[in-house]
């Protein structure tokens, strides 16, 4: 009977698994986790303009100069991972998937401009 599980088990398409995975958050509630989590340090606009931006230095996501120079696997590392030991960023790898965090930097990061803000 065991045996019987294991090979129906093993047979499942991968979608079909015992453990679903939360679905990836949409374009929008990923722009309400950049509001909530990251202004105080990046800015409404993503420009690191505010005081605290500028005593880090937060990291300018509207130079594009800058960006270039950046993955998006390194961003969304370090997005999950912090910098410094959460001193200088603090990890979000409890409140965002690795998924996500690419998505964020794609959709909503990339995509910065400054002086426009980014809402919901």
């Amino acid at each position: 009977m065991r045996r019987t599980i294991l090979i129906l088990y093993l047979a499942m398409p991968p979608h079909l698994g015992l453990r679903a995975e939360a679905p990836v958050r949409s374009g929008r509630e990923l722009k309400a986790f950049y509001a909530y989590n990251c202004v105080k340090c990046h800015g409404a606009d993503g420009s690191a303009r505010s005081p605290e931006g500028k005593r880090l230095p937060g990291m300018d996501f509207t130079d594009k100069q800058k960006m270039a120079r950046e993955s998006d696997a390194m961003m969304a590392k370090t997005i999950r991972k912090g910098i410094f030991f959460g001193v200088v960023m603090p990890p979000f790898k409890k409140r965002i998937a690795e998924a996500e965090a690419l998505l964020l930097v794609r959709e909503v990061l990339r995509k910065a401009e400054r002086d426009k803000v980014i809402t919901p």
